[in-house]
């Protein structure tokens, strides 16, 4: 598949409206912007045609959520991840995503960090900080497609992160557990476990971290390390 910000918007856009999900025939770009305006949007059937054809590539948030909701698949789709809704499920933008990759972050982070960092990798573009704390803040809500790739890439999570609430969960949950370890001073164990959290369910995870938090806590294995003294002697 195409890597995620090198054209896999507009190979998605353009392979649901030749095969949309609910449809036996194709979607034309006419039928699919009056499908988003009776959903209450508002996107031109000729800015869709030049989605498809990669002629433009930085769309809005709210377009990709309109155009997922017209197509009946999850926005995170368009973003590399997954396409299925669930049953009685309304997925959207995760406000509260961006500052739990702040709080959950190695170190101190700054928006002038983030900023600076995604700015000058110029992959995904520019971004500044002032809308970095925009978005934090909930003064803005509709970040463009690039300014999504770049928080995404720079915090190491997938782009989907951004929508789905299910692979959040995953996600934020595996975060915290590292911190949690490099909070212990395991850094060395963090890392190689790190390498094989795709290989770890979450309770084995888990118990890792717990067995090493038990091990660290002041006194509780002061009796056994006194006895495996005594025995060495």
């Amino acid at each position: 598949m195409t890597r995620v910000g090198e054209g896999l918007f507009a190979a998605v856009l353009d392979d649901l409206c030749r095969h949309p999900p609910a449809r036996r025939r194709r979607l034309s770009n006419v039928e699919l912007a009056a499908a988003i305006r009776d959903r209450g949007g508002d996107i031109g059937h000729a800015y869709i045609a030049q989605l498809r054809k990669g002629q433009k590539d930085n769309p809005t948030r709210q377009a990709i959520e309109d155009l997922a909701g017209a197509l009946d698949v999850h926005p995170a789709y368009f973003v590399g991840g997954r396409r299925e809704l669930a049953e009685g499920e309304s997925p959207h933008w995760r406000h509260e995503a961006l500052k739990t990759l702040f709080d959950t972050a190695h170190g101190t982070v700054s928006p002038e960090d983030v900023a600076a960092a995604i700015s000058s990798n110029g992959r995904f573009g520019s971004i500044s900080a002032s809308y970095i704390r925009e978005l934090l803040n909930g003064v803005s809500d509709n970040p463009r497609l690039k300014h999504i790739l770049g928080l995404a890439e720079h915090f190491d999570v997938p782009p989907a992160y951004f929508f789905d609430d299910r692979l959040a969960r995953w996600v934020d949950s595996e975060r915290a557990d590292l911190v949690q370890l490099r909070e212990l001073g395991v850094v060395e164990f963090v890392t190689r476990l790190a390498g094989k959290v795709p290989e770890l369910s979450q309770q084995t995870r888990r118990a890792t971290i717990q067995a090493i938090a038990d091990a660290l806590e002041p006194g509780k294995y002061e009796g056994w390390f006194i006895r495996r003294d005594q025995e060495s002697r």
